[in-house]
């Protein structure tokens, strides 16, 4: 019941802060899945897209971390193509129990303008490496991307 209690005022948390750069809540009645919709921060590659997300809250959050993932493909080096995000945030030695859902979505965001790419991050190594290499090539793969995938243009 009080991991329940805990989700319930998640979402009054959503609600109340009613984020520009996101909407999220339940699948149905199913409290502890969620789906949630990130929009692509202005200036970005991302920009006018559209992504979905699944979040499903473990049993025993906030002990541990949701699990977010991209249902919308994205090119990005902290995503991989199945859609996980590697987050330190999400890593469940990294998780704090004071961080809402709204950080949790509000740090996604802001990671699709800066990738965390830096050593003991994890990262999708190919798409990091071109993301260092050569941002023109990343940004025009990644909005071909969003266009296709996303809605974006």
């Amino acid at each position: 019941m009080y991991f329940a209690k805990v989700i319930s005022l998640q979402l009054k948390e959503v609600e109340r802060k009613n984020s520009p750069c996101f909407s999220t809540g339940p699948v149905g009645e199913d409290l502890y899945q969620w789906e949630a919709i990130i929009t692509g921060p202005k200036g970005s590659p991302y920009e006018n897209g559209v992504f979905k997300l699944d979040i499903h809250f473990p049993l025993d959050y906030p002990f541990a971390p949701p699990r977010v993932m991209f249902k919308t493909k994205v090119y990005h080096p902290n995503v991989n193509t199945y859609g996980n995000i590697f987050l330190k945030m999400l890593n469940p030695t990294h998780f704090r129990t004071n961080n809402s859902i709204n950080d949790v979505l509000t740090e996604i965001h802001q990671m699709l303008t800066a990738p965390q790419i830096s050593e003991g991050h994890f990262f999708v190594e190919e798409i990091a490496r071109i993301y260092a290499e050569d941002r023109a090539a990343f940004e025009t793969t990644a909005l071909a991307w969003t266009v296709e995938h996303a809605g974006g243009a």
